[in-house]
């Protein structure tokens, strides 16, 4: 990693680490660049945490509604955390709090060092051209956070109304990519329309039965993103159905502990 510490409108330069606690899946931030990723843009959040603060304890369930408040508008959310003894001690953490955006173990890659030398909690915004847009340290919960949900609400604000020359209409419609895969979890399912159109995604397991549905909308043309959480399910192979009036996709995906 770089000696350089960014600051409020530097760009960022791509990085990845391995997620917690899958620990062979990787994330990178590039996922969520649209210029990178065909037109999928995002605001991204990295949370960074350490497992024995209690500053960090008292505000991840904070940082949880927050995700779940924005995910639809455009918010990528990234945990960076360390000072795990063990993989047990990640998984923990995301069932203590009801965690779900994905967490980089930051015990080997050192992301931390070139966002911050401080203390944490500490919080990070990037926005859709990967420029840094809220660096800060300290708590985001009420009565804190104010400058936070100003930058934040902006930027996603920026999102909605991209001009139709930065927003690309995807090359063929479908399932792009399910991330990560395997998973353990949680995988997002990233698909792309080139029309408006009403759209069913289901989950079906290997015995060719539904046995859950993520969407039945209608959707913009575009990319866009839905999230499936399997913890109340068996491990195993299970596919992901797309279906609108013109198109069809199953692509398969694989949940492991």
């Amino acid at each position: 990693m770089s000696a350089q510490i960014y600051k409020v409108g530097d760009s960022v330069s791509d990085f990845s680490g391995s997620l917690c606690p899958e620990g062979n899946q990787t994330i990178s931030l590039y996922d969520y660049n649209g210029t990178e990723n065909g037109g999928n843009y995002h605001v991204v959040w990295l949370i960074f945490f350490n497992l024995t603060s209690r500053s960090c304890q008292l505000e991840a369930a904070y940082t949880q509604s927050i995700m779940a408040q924005f995910a639809d508008a455009g918010l990528a959310t990234i945990g960076v955390g360390n000072g795990w003894r063990e993989t047990v001690e990640c998984t923990d953490w995301k069932k203590l709090f009801g965690v779900t955006y994905p967490i980089i173990d930051d015990s080997q890659s050192d992301i931390r060092d070139i966002f911050t030398r401080g203390t944490v909690p500490h919080h990070v915004l990037i926005n859709h051209e990967m420029e840094v847009i809220y660096t800060a340290r300290g708590y985001i919960m009420p009565p804190f956070g104010n400058d936070f949900l100003a930058v934040l609400n902006s930027a996603l604000s920026e999102l909605t109304t991209l001009s139709l020359d930065e927003i690309i209409v995807p090359d063929r419609p479908g399932i792009q990519k399910c991330y990560p895969n395997p998973f353990n979890p949680a995988v997002t399912v990233n698909f792309a329309l080139q029309d408006e159109e009403f759209t069913q995604i289901s989950v079906y397991n290997i015995l060719g039965e539904k046995v859950d549905d993520l969407t039945a909308a209608t959707f913009m043309p575009g990319f866009h993103d839905l999230r499936w959480n399997a913890t109340e399910f068996p491990t195993g192979v299970y596919f992901i159905q797309l279906v609108t009036p013109t198109y069809q996709q199953t692509r398969k995906i694989m949940y492991l502990k």
